[in-house]
């Protein structure tokens, strides 16, 4: 990773993420979670259904990012359901994920 990557913003990462889901895995439900008033706290950035699984993907920037308590417990809950969710910053580590690593 070159120090100008990491200069990027959360939502680059992102939109990386979705790019790849969508191109890599078209017959997958794929969705930005959007954050508002109304919404649940701590949901992961990025979800999908595959296959009837239920994933999530909280994206934080590499080396700097941390997640929140309600995150950390939001996740624990999701995965607790039988929903599979892990943190992640580029399509390498969703690629592992989805491959049960």
């Amino acid at each position: 990773m070159s120090g100008k990557e990491s200069n990027h913003k959360e939502s680059w990462y992102q939109a990386k993420i979705i790019r790849w889901l969508k191109e890599t895995y078209p017959q997958a439900f794929v969705w930005k979670a959007a954050a508002g008033p109304y919404s649940r706290c701590g949901i992961p950035d990025v979800c999908m259904v595959l296959d009837g699984q239920f994933y999530g993907f909280e994206v934080k920037r590499p080396e700097v990012g941390l997640l929140s308590k309600i995150q950390e417990q939001t996740i624990k809950a999701i995965n607790a359901a039988g929903g599979i969710v892990g943190v992640v910053s580029y399509p390498e580590d969703v690629e592992r994920i989805l491959k049960g690593g």
